[in-house]
């Protein structure tokens, strides 16, 4: 049964953790008034492999400097981050959890890139963003709480531009098997709709999206 938006941005919820990274940044440390995104990188990417996985799905979509990138279920903004200060990207974060948009928009200015990266609060399925915004469509375990993606994939072809590419990560299984989930993506999670890579790439070239980047685990 597919559960609401709502439903999954309360299952990422987290009580204050926004006074938890902070205490544990400066535990460790960190300077938490001038913030880099290395700093960050160990608590910022909530999916699986984190900024490895981040820098890997940037290479495979070959994403370059001064490129207009809509991060989907952006969470609390690491990877935006990653790609505006390592890659020079323009990045605009889109996550349906709202204590996330702002915790985002906290980090990025305790980074400096508040002037790179933007947030907005917002559904996946009804992007707020005209067509043809964006350079590069990206999105890591995101897809995997939307069970309409074709409505999903439909949404993110619209505000890319014509030239424009889609860089995806997802776990990524078979037809017929379950997906047992990474502790950094919460095995207790019971809303998921598995990505089957074939399926979704069909899904996605429907839509004319040409598919730069894809990494998936198994």
């Amino acid at each position: 049964m597919a559960r609401s938006p709502q439903a999954v941005a309360d299952h990422y919820k987290r009580p204050a953790l926004g006074d938890v990274i902070l205490t544990a940044l400066k535990a460790a440390g960190k300077d938490i008034e001038h913030l880099t995104p290395d700093d960050l990188a160990p608590v910022d990417e909530f999916h699986s492999g984190g900024r490895n996985a981040t820098v890997r799905l940037a290479q495979l979509a070959q994403i370059r400097n001064g490129e207009r990138v809509l991060d989907v279920g952006c969470g609390i903004g690491g990877p935006s981050r990653y790609l505006a200060s390592q890659l020079g990207c323009q990045v605009t974060g889109l996550d349906f959890t709202a204590e996330f948009v702002a915790l985002a928009e906290m980090l990025a200015r305790r980074t400096r890139l508040a002037d790179k990266v933007a947030y907005r609060q917002g559904d996946a399925l009804d992007l707020p963003f005209p067509d043809g915004s964006f350079d590069v469509v990206w999105s890591q375990n995101a897809a995997m709480n939307i069970a309409d993606r074709d409505r999903l994939y439909s949404e993110m072809r619209r505000v890319l531009t014509p030239a424009g590419r889609l860089a995806l990560q997802e776990i990524a299984v078979r037809p017929g098997r379950r997906a047992v989930l990474p502790d950094a993506v919460g095995n207790r999670q019971k809303h998921q709709f598995p990505v089957h890579p074939a399926i979704d790439a069909r899904r996605a070239r429907a839509h004319r999206i040409p598919r730069a980047g894809l990494a998936g685990h198994d």
